[in-house]
């Protein structure tokens, strides 16, 4: 038998948004001003997606956290997100507008 198991390595980055990029499937990307260091993400700037199922994360989950980076980018204001920095997707499951 194999067992196989993940690890979870949940970490906080703050920033500006740069971009949201919505995806077909509702999910989203979203990038920032600076990069987040503990991210893999191989694309410039890095990429944090914002995805329902992954971390836990619920479709509900996500189109709050979507009204929310909407938000803080047209606000000026910076977003705090936890995100797996053990995936390459850096796969984000909570976020937070820094007033």
């Amino acid at each position: 038998m194999i067992i196989s198991s993940s690890v979870c390595a949940n970490t906080w980055h703050s920033a500006e948004i740069q971009r949201i990029y919505p995806l077909a499937n509702g999910d989203f990307v979203i990038s920032f001003k600076s990069d987040a260091p503990d991210c893999t993400n191989p694309n410039t700037p890095k990429y944090h997606y914002v995805s329902s199922g992954q971390g836990g994360l619920s479709p509900e989950g996500r189109d709050k956290i979507y009204s929310l980076v909407l938000t803080a980018a047209t606000s000026g204001k910076s977003v705090s997100i936890n995100f797996d920095k053990n995936d390459n997707n850096c796969y984000v499951n909570r976020a937070l507008i820094n007033f």
